[in-house]
């Protein structure tokens, strides 16, 4: 029988989180219409396949496939697209933990909107006890579209978002408007903005980003200072200048205009004073400065402080930016 919904997981190197998340997707609610799950091991070791084995036993609807050496992620979602044979692809990493009723949420939610098309973003969430030992986990718990209250949910109109909202750790769209938007850009060989590039090809092309609650999972990432620098400064050194020259009016609309280099034809006055000001104020000592005190009082839950976390995102993004476009990587998973 061909199946109605594809999930596609990549993976490297993280097998005991693989098992959990292959496990809980094998194990939606029986009315659930019929899907399979593709596993691409992105040239991960041994451990990765026996973990697939040891969770999905002979269930037909896995599906493991294998790079010989590792490409990226961008590639290992690409290889998965290929293999797929559902209408409708979802997305899910491999450290999210999905709910039982997660697959039919996303089936319903696309049902729901058509004839339209939209991709849909689920109810991604952090686990509990890790939101609750951590300001910076709060925090960015925050950024979640399930972790605002329903007057700023409203503000952002679920019915219709922006692309930045769309995190391919959790997503789904049917698999004609996924290809006709060109799949994932595989020069983005590491991390950060693909998900964002296409999401934005989405959007030119008329689908609507949907907000899907009932489509809930749980994010189980390292939640450190340390790694989310990484991350960020990655994703500004690799990913924002194919996302400036792909969708330059991408970062416009969102939170991080003023972070983006100044352009002496395009910007007013005023807007060039806000950049260089910012710049001014988050200055190499002021981001180590951030960083200690993010990390010495990451556990004291009555010195949160959203607007000192923004800061430290927004200088992380400023110092990737200026960083060497020829760096070594700075995020490795399954390590």
């Amino acid at each position: 029988m061909t199946p109605t919904a594809s999930v596609i997981v990549p993976t490297y190197n993280r097998p005991n989180l693989l098992e959990r998340v292959v496990r809980a997707l094998l194990s939606q609610v029986p009315a659930t219409a019929p899907y399979e799950v593709v596993i691409v091991d992105d040239g991960s070791g041994p451990d990765t396949q026996a973990a697939v084995r040891q969770a999905a036993g002979s269930d037909p609807r896995a599906v493991y496939l294998r790079h010989n050496a590792n490409r990226g992620r961008s590639a290992a979602r690409n290889t998965g697209i290929h293999h797929s044979r559902g209408q409708i692809v979802l997305f899910v990493d491999d450290d999210v933990v999905v709910e039982h009723d997660y697959v039919g949420a996303h089936l319903r939610a696309h049902e729901a909107a058509a004839p339209d098309r939209v991709a849909v973003m689920g109810d991604l969430r952090f686990p509990p006890e890790v939101v609750r030992a951590s300001n910076y986990a709060k925090y960015l718990q925050s950024r979640y579209l399930g972790g605002r209250d329903l007057r700023a949910l409203t503000t952002l109109r679920p019915a219709d978002l922006h692309p930045r909202f769309l995190i391919t750790a959790a997503c789904s769209m049917r698999r004609d408007d996924l290809v006709a938007a060109g799949t994932f850009d595989e020069s983005i060989r590491f991390y950060g903005c693909e998900d964002h590039i296409l999401a934005h090809a989405l959007k030119r092309a008329g689908v609507r980003i949907v907000f899907a609650p009932e489509a809930r999972a749980l994010h189980h990432d390292t939640v450190a200072i340390g790694w989310y620098r990484a991350k960020m400064l990655e994703a500004a050194r690799d990913g924002v200048p194919v996302l400036l020259r792909d969708a330059p009016e991408f970062l416009e609309e969102t939170g991080f205009a003023d972070l983006l280099p100044v352009n002496r034809e395009r910007d007013s006055g005023v807007r060039i004073g806000r950049k260089l000001a910012l710049r001014a104020a988050l200055n190499p000592l002021t981001l180590v400065a951030l960083e200690r005190w993010a990390s010495a009082t990451d556990h004291i839950g009555w010195l949160y402080s959203p607007l000192a976390c923004r800061a430290l995102s927004a200088g992380w993004f400023l110092r990737g930016l200026a960083m060497a476009s020829n760096g070594p990587r700075l995020v490795v998973y399954g390590t």
